[in-house]
């Protein structure tokens, strides 16, 4: 389950991005002045605004649960509430329309449903992860070259302020290429040599979750400000890294004690 959301979460994102800025739709403010976003929204709201990231995002988290986990009907009544949630607060806040939470929403699940048959047949034939990662790698760069060499629209705002500068723009696209990059390179190293188990008990299940949230932490208020966020690379390199720590360096870790508790 945490592999299909990660793979979906990495081709949903992939798609957004790609979306995002080859329509350049501003946000809801900009477009109609009757809408008044929370201004505490505003400093999470940069960039261009259809479709809606977070809506996607949480539709490919809740979505894929309630699509491919073998829960009860409560289960997946609550994630389908959590869901609509997230695509409600874009909309109170006033940082997205309604057509950017439906684009969002409905992209996600697309992914979700395409990543479904393709876990099944993963199931049948384990090294189509290796072509999976690979395709969306050349995807990933595709989007990258495209998103680096089309012209983007220039407008000011009444205070004589550009509305979107491409590069803060794009200096927020490369930290979803460097996580989404990570995690499909990550994703069959993690398979053939780690094979990371969740096997344990509840206390230790509760000490494991603890220490990575921790260790993502460290990595995203600690690292990554130190790395930097002023250039491509610096934003690119702090997500790899933390993508790098979820996906294969943490696993690792755990691997290693689970398999030094059996030999003792």
């Amino acid at each position: 389950m945490g592999e299909y959301l990660a793979i979906s979460f990495c081709f949903s994102n992939i798609i957004t991005i790609f979306v995002k800025n080859l329509f350049s739709i501003y946000r809801p403010w900009v477009l109609d002045s009757k809408v008044k976003p929370v201004k505490e929204a505003l400093p999470h709201a940069g960039g261009y605004s259809f479709p809606s990231g977070h809506s996607a995002d949480a539709a490919n988290l809740f979505g894929g649960l309630a699509l491919r986990g073998k829960y009860s009907k409560a289960a997946i009544i609550l994630c389908i509430v959590c869901l609509l949630l997230i695509v409600f607060s874009r909309l109170y806040l006033g940082v997205h329309s309604i057509l950017d939470v439906i684009g969002g929403v409905i992209l996600a699940i697309v992914v979700l449903i395409i990543m479904n048959k393709v876990f099944d047949k993963l199931e049948e034939n384990p090294n189509l992860d290796i072509i999976i990662s690979v395709v969306g790698l050349i995807l990933l760069a595709i989007v990258t070259v495209i998103t680096l060499t089309k012209s983007y629209p220039i407008d000011y705002d009444s205070a004589g302020k550009i509305i979107v500068e491409p590069i803060k723009n794009l200096l927020i696209s490369f930290k979803i290429y460097g996580l989404v990059t990570s995690l499909l390179i990550s994703w069959p190293i993690e398979r053939r040599f780690i094979n990371f188990s969740h096997e344990g008990t509840t206390e230790t299940k509760i000490i494991r979750y603890i220490c990575g949230l921790i260790g993502i932490g460290l990595i995203s208020y600690v690292i990554t400000p130190v790395i930097g966020f002023d250039t491509y690379i610096q934003n690119f390199a702090g997500t790899f890294i933390l993508g790098l720590f979820i996906m294969l360096i943490y696993p690792a870790i755990i691997k290693y004690f689970q398999n030094r508790a059996t030999s003792t």
